[in-house]
């Protein structure tokens, strides 16, 4: 099975999309003006996977509901960090596909169906 990079593949479908210029260098930089989104991997250039939301917190937690639940279309093992960009979640799931959904819906968007070259 031939290995791929998750983030190349990423990068290649948001150019295609046209979402490419939404996420600029900068914005990442400046990620802490915008903690609604989470724009890498580790959530900005410092990786320290630090949100600094604070709607929840040690007295609310206990209060989270469920509010949507997206359903990979398989059944193999796959672990992925969301990304969240203005509103829209990508991931990922098995075994190299990437899909776009709306973060407060769950509705999906779309789906990247990678096919091995």
């Amino acid at each position: 099975m031939k290995r791929f990079n998750i983030g190349r593949v990423l990068f290649v479908v948001l150019v295609a999309t046209g979402s490419y210029a939404q996420v600029s260098s900068d914005r990442i930089l400046h990620s802490a003006q915008e903690p609604q989104n989470w724009l890498t991997h580790h959530g900005n250039y410092n990786s320290q996977r630090y949100s600094m939301l604070s709607q929840i917190g040690p007295d609310n937690v206990k209060n989270l509901e469920l509010q949507w639940l997206f359903q990979a279309r398989s059944l193999e093992k796959f672990e992925a960090t969301p990304l969240v960009v203005d509103g829209i979640m990508y991931s990922v799931q098995a075994p190299n596909d990437i899909v776009a959904l709306d973060a407060a819906t769950g509705r999906l968007f779309w789906t990247f169906l990678h096919s091995p070259e």
